[in-house]
């Protein structure tokens, strides 16, 4: 079932610090992340701060649905592989909609006018079909087998 409602992308600024905490800290979000547990406010604080202050190679992106807060895209950039490297997350309640898919489309449209960016990459654990499913779906192929870890790799 598609979503109608307005999707939006917008930088991640000061006001999205509780929101970006509560998100990471749902046990259906951190179950399939590398660092499968909840995070700490502080931790939270000092991951965060250097993103928004864009003292780090990194992009935040809030997914709005309308104007409300409902996931994130982060983009870590590896410029001397010319790689960027996709997290995506979307609250419980709003996933199987269409939003994940329309936000990372333009995420990826985005970044194909990058110069910086050849190869678009995300890691998905083993077990985590709907993301691998997911990421198929939005032509990432699988690269890599390391341990529960799944590379797939978007050439741009």
């Amino acid at each position: 079932m598609r979503n109608n409602s307005k999707i939006s992308l917008r930088k991640v600024n000061f006001s999205d610090i509780e929101f970006l905490w509560y998100l990471r800290n749902q046990p259906d979000v951190y179950r399939y992340s590398i660092r499968n547990r909840p995070v700490e406010w502080r931790e939270h604080i000092n991951w965060l701060m250097p993103i928004i202050l864009e003292l780090e190679p990194k992009d935040l992106f809030i997914i709005k649905k309308n104007s409300l807060p409902i996931g994130q895209i982060r983009v870590d950039y590896n410029n001397k592989d010319k790689q960027a490297r996709i997290s995506i997350a979307v609250l419980k309640e709003f996933r199987r909609k269409g939003i994940a898919t329309d936000a990372l489309k333009r995420s990826i449209k985005s970044l194909k006018k990058d110069n910086r960016v050849k190869n678009i990459i995300v890691e998905v654990y083993k077990d985590n079909i709907s993301s691998r499913k997911f990421f198929e779906k939005l032509n990432f192929k699988l690269k890599e087998k390391r341990g529960e870890w799944l590379k797939y790799i978007l050439e741009v």
